[in-house]
């Protein structure tokens, strides 16, 4: 049996996506027996999970139409009670990030370009209308880059960061504590990524860089917000060549996540079905290794202690890959989840 091993209290949640019953908010815990699961929740394509700050109270995206949902829920005692449920007034909602304080949620809006700004109540309910802040841009790959894609939000030192794919950027935003809503985010500057790289999900390293994974152009980017394009580092993402393995051609990848001391970036090849490890801690990136996830479609990563775990769409299952000095090893199945997508380490 593994030796992936979560504090007392602590489950894994992972969103199960796709259109079914089975489908949606599953908790997985581990015991003397191995690991079992159970249903929290029946959602239609679960796409990506957020918790607050300070309450045992989770978030989701879904659906992947022209009107896609958010979603809350308080979870205690091993039960998840439905604290929200609406609309995320845009079209395929594919992350989302709460500040700091825990009283906005901010939803990014795929295939609309739009940010959805949902105010928080006391108890991390859902409070009022959403308002909408429309982006602009594009890039060269005119089928993906029509016009902005925002694809991460996330927060750091008080500036709200967004990963914009269909533009190549990494916007700012300054947050206002004492509005509410869309007033409470003002537009600062915006940081131009290599064009078509098509920047999906982003990390910060330790010295303020980020790493972004760019689904459109398989590479890794590392750099300083508001520094000149010329000035990020841009390696490829992976040793494998000619058509990928799983969905597309390309190789499309997803999810990067850093190890705990952020001397290292674990980026998931989802075409090629491959974890590929930098050292990023000298200016230019360094692969480490690339190896075989042992699923199809690596869509979601998490770091949780010495291991790196691994959510396989397309195969149904959760994969640990042990770390050794940050670099992983051979995979290794946890258990078998239906659609996998998405994974949050949470406590009560």
């Amino acid at each position: 049996m593994s030796n992936v091993t979560l504090s007392d209290g602590e489950v894994l949640l992972v969103a199960s996506r796709g259109a079914e019953e089975r489908h949606g908010l599953w908790s997985w815990s581990r015991g003397d027996h191995g690991w079992a699961g159970k249903q929290l929740a029946t959602v239609t394509q679960l796409s990506s999970l957020a918790r607050h700050p300070r309450l045992p109270v989770i978030y989701g995206t879904s659906r992947v139409g022209l009107e896609g949902a958010i979603h809350a829920w308080r979870i205690e005692g091993g039960r998840a009670a439905t604290i929200g449920d609406k609309s995320s007034e845009g079209a395929e909602p594919c992350h989302l990030a709460v500040d700091p304080d825990g009283r906005l949620l901010i939803i990014t809006n795929y295939t609309t370009s739009t940010l959805a700004i949902q105010n928080l109540a006391a108890d991390g309910s859902f409070d009022g209308a959403i308002e909408l802040i429309k982006l602009e841009g594009g890039g060269p790959e005119t089928d993906r880059q029509d016009d902005a894609h925002p694809h991460q939000a996330l927060f750091h030192d008080g500036t709200l960061f967004i990963v914009d794919l269909g533009a190549d950027l990494l916007r700012e935003f300054t947050l206002d504590p004492n509005a509410r809503g869309a007033a409470a985010l003002r537009a600062g500057p915006v940081t131009a990524v290599p064009a078509g790289s098509g920047p999906r999900h982003g990390v910060v390293l330790p010295d303020g860089r980020f790493a972004l994974s760019g689904e459109l152009g398989s590479n890794l980017l590392t750099g300083l917000p508001r520094s000149p394009v010329d000035s990020w580092a841009d390696v490829p993402s992976t040793l494998r060549t000619g058509p990928a393995k799983t969905r597309h051609l390309r190789n499309y990848p997803g999810d990067i996540q850093r190890s705990l001391d952020g001397r290292r970036v674990y980026f998931a090849n989802r075409g090629y079905d491959t974890i590929s490890t930098f050292d990023v801690s000298g200016s230019t990136p360094r692969l480490m290794n690339e190896l075989d996830s042992t699923v199809d479609w690596p869509q979601h990563l998490v770091v949780l202690n010495d291991h790196l775990l691994i959510a396989g769409w397309d195969s149904s299952k959760v994969v640990a890959m042990p770390l050794v000095d940050g670099v992983p090893d051979a995979a290794e199945t946890l258990f078998a989840c239906e659609g996998a997508g998405w994974l949050l380490v949470f406590r009560e």
